[in-house]
Formats: C-alpha cells, structure tokens, sequence
C-alpha cells in the first residue's frame, strides 16, 4: 500500500512538472519599451542627440490612430537628418508595419532631394515586429542597430 501511494505521489509529482515546465515553453517574454530605448540610446550612434516625443506629435510623425497602439515609444533628431526610433506595442502589428512602410517612403521622398545622404539611412532602416511590438531604428549605424535589437531579443 505504502508503495503505491508512493508510487502515485511520484507520478503527480512528476505530471504537475511537466505541465509547468511545457507552459513555459511557448512563453516568449514581451519587450519592455523602456529598457529597449535606454539600450538603443546608448549603444547605437544617431547623428544627433534624440529626443523623445509622445502623444500627438508622435501619432502624427508615424502616421498613427490611438486606436492603432496600446503603448508607444518614440525618438527623433532635428529635420536635420532622419534618425529616429519607435517601439509600438499593438493588437494590430500587420497595420501598423504598413503604417510604418509608408512612414519611410515619405521620409525617403522628402529627404531625398533635400539631404540625399540622410534618405540612404531609410533604405537600412530596420523594421522588425515581435509579437504584439513593431519596431522601427533608422540611423546611419543600422548594422549595429539591427545586432543590438537581436541582442535585445535573444536574452528574452
């Protein structure tokens, strides 16, 4: 009698560790767009110094809706040149890639006849999405870019 309940202990034991291991399996932690921006700040070189917009400005910059996104993190340079970055948290990551596909031609066109230099930086911009989060990085410095924001990733 003793063995079997042993036995049983053991099996529940084993099952219940099962279920919480197999549960984190498919668990992919979500970005935190604040330690994501301190990490771009500080490891990728921008042209200029970036300051960060909310609200309406940056709404208006990345051709948003409020509806389009539960949490947004951007910073941008001067007009002086395009470097900026933005992390969008969103239920809808499909709508808000082309929102940003089109945010970039825009850019390109504009900054094309006016600094031609700065408009080469759009065509390795990166533009990623995890999950619910779409994430934009234009800087002269996008190989570096692109490597930080995989670091990023990978130690999720």
């Amino acid at each position: 009698m003793k063995g079997i309940i042993k036995r049983s202990v053991c099996i529940a034991a084993a099952a219940a560790m099962t279920l919480v291991l197999c549960s984190a399996c498919g668990r992919i932690a979500e970005i935190d767009s604040t330690a994501l921006a301190d990490r771009l700040n500080s490891s990728v070189t921008f042209s200029e110094q970036l300051t960060e917009i909310e609200g309406t400005a940056a709404e208006k910059r990345f051709y948003l809706n409020p509806n389009d996104y539960t949490e947004l993190t951007a910073y941008v340079g001067t007009k002086a040149t395009c470097d900026e970055f933005a992390i969008i948290k969103t239920s809808s990551p499909d709508t808000v890639m082309t929102k940003l596909r089109g945010h970039l031609e825009i850019q390109k066109s504009n900054y094309s006849n006016y600094r031609p230099n700065e408009a080469q930086k759009i065509d390795s911009a990166v533009l990623e999405e995890y999950k619910d989060t779409v994430v934009l990085i234009v800087s002269g410095d996008s190989e570096n870019a692109a490597a930080v924001y995989e670091a990023y990733i990978r130690n999720k």
